[in-house]
């Protein structure tokens, strides 16, 4: 009586529910949190990390996914194009550039390439990367760069500040929600094999630090592993994927059964086998084996278990579900084609190279501008880039400018791929820069090229059928008397 009483109240007082998802019934036991994206985020992430990498290290997808990943992203680089007045300034500085990626890694292992690539395996299985300017006194350019792991920065720091700033999982910020410092572990948290200390922090301020990470919520301090969503699924999928493979296992060795009214059996028994215990019997099934039965025995072979006919589909749609918290298809996810056509494979690689652009952006954005822009200043106050130190001081971006481009995808067909691109040029629905430049190339560079093997092959009296030049009135030079080129 007292629920009917309840229920007619919050019916014509105004207080049912109007949306469904705001129900009970079913719902009930449905507790949904109201933290911010930053208490949930920091009381969970350290053993949401420690379960992504635990899946990394023991499911091949994920670390298949990751590497397909960091390959789609980065690639072979990320091209730096300067935009300054000056072409002498711009060659020289991507003179500079060019040697300089190569040799920037502090530890000596990656060029900039490497680092920007293990930096987006870090950022996906991790949630985050920090990267670090180190100035040195060494090199044509006084600059290196570290990687620091997403561990190596303090996430239980969490505290209001004398100057009025407050730290939010190792990441100091003011009043307006600008960064400022973060605080730092001088040695990986993890990591004690030689006895170093593990809990000894330090505060770096934030120009010296490149934070790499997505931010999915307003407000957001510290990355999330980007399998955030299906950590469960991935873990069951792989304990599953596991007891079938030992349910097959274990009915493999399983060959035979013999049964027999003795409870000691007699068949094929072995006296002198060690491994025997007292009253088994002991047998071995080889090639061409004939085995006498004692009276009563038989043998009763064990079938042959199968998965059934749902594992395959089982495993197709969490495999599916997975692909997609990654941002992959499912082919580039499993590595398998054979459900794929030129039309679906050409679809799913629309909406995952969008995805992945944006993700290229973010790179940038976070990462590669700031290292060029440490690299300029460095190149200026190392002597490497002879400008007026002042204009610099009084307008850097004069002098930083560039314009950053990722390597462009491989076609799916390139003879269809390659017509399209050049009916956009004659159309004039795109220009040549344009296309060159989501190929991942300068137009410039590549017409310099362009002009050079003309003129090399001009030289040399050579014509091509893709010649640009071919059939405009330029012919290749005549031979004289002596068989040599005029």
């Amino acid at each position: 009586m007292n629920k009917i009483l309840k229920r007619l109240k919050r019916t014509f007082s105004g207080t049912e529910p109007t949306f469904g998802a705001t129900g009970r019934g079913r719902l009930r036991a449905w507790y949904a949190t109201s933290s911010g994206p930053n208490t949930s985020i920091v009381f969970s992430v350290q053993e949401m990390r420690n379960r992504s990498r635990d899946l990394t290290r023991n499911f091949p997808y994920l670390n298949g996914a990751y590497e397909t990943v960091a390959s789609n992203i980065v690639g072979p680089g990320i091209n730096v194009m300067p935009r300054h007045d000056d072409c002498a300034i711009c060659n020289r500085l991507r003179e500079l550039w060019d040697d300089w990626c190569t040799e920037c890694d502090i530890e000596g292992v990656n060029d900039l390439t490497g680092m920007l690539s293990l930096a987006v395996r870090e950022r996906w299985e991790a949630g985050e990367a920090f990267l670090r300017f180190i100035p040195t006194q060494e090199g044509t350019i006084p600059l290196k760069l570290q990687l620091l792991q997403a561990d190596q920065c303090k996430i239980d720091e969490n505290h209001l500040n004398n100057d009025g700033t407050k730290t939010i999982g190792g990441v100091t910020i003011d009043e307006n929600g600008t960064v400022k410092s973060y605080t730092i572990y001088k040695n990986h948290p993890g990591e004690a094999l030689v006895g170093e200390n593990t809990s000894e922090t330090i505060e770096i301020p934030a120009n010296e630090i490149c934070h790499y990470f997505q931010q999915l919520w307003i407000g957001q301090r510290r990355g999330i592993p980007e399998i955030f969503s299906s950590v469960v699924k991935a873990r069951e999928m792989m304990e599953y994927d596991e007891a079938e493979l030992n349910k097959k296992k274990i009915a493999a060795m399983m060959a035979a059964f013999v049964t027999t009214p003795s409870p000691d059996g007699i068949m094929n028994s072995d006296p002198d086998d060690e491994d025997a215990g007292p009253g088994e019997a002991v047998a071995e099934i080889t090639t061409g084996t004939i085995t006498t039965l004692a009276p009563g025995e038989d043998i009763k072979f064990n079938p042959p278990s199968e998965s059934g006919s749902s594992y395959e589909p089982f495993m197709l749609q969490n495999l599916r579900a997975l692909a997609k918290s990654l941002k992959l298809t499912y082919e580039e996810f499993s590595n398998d084609m054979s459900k794929a056509n030129f039309s679906s494979i050409r679809a799913g690689l629309n909406i995952t190279q969008r995805q992945h652009r944006q993700e290229q952006e973010r790179l940038i954005q976070q990462v590669v501008r700031r290292v060029w822009c440490e690299f300029v200043k460095a190149a200026i106050l190392g002597g490497a880039l002879e400008v007026d130190i002042n204009d610099y001081l009084d307008n850097p971006q004069h002098l930083t400018r560039a314009r950053f481009q990722a390597a462009g995808w491989p076609y799916v067909n390139p003879q269809q791929e390659v017509a399209a691109n050049k009916e956009k040029v004659l159309c004039g629905f795109a220009s040549r820069s344009q296309i060159i430049a989501e190929s991942g190339y300068d137009a410039a560079e590549i017409d310099a090229q362009i002009a050079l093997d003309a003129e090399r092959a001009s030289k040399l009296g050579l014509v091509y059928t893709t010649d640009p030049t071919a059939g405009k009135g330029i012919t290749a030079p005549e031979n004289n008397d002596e068989g040599t080129k005029k």
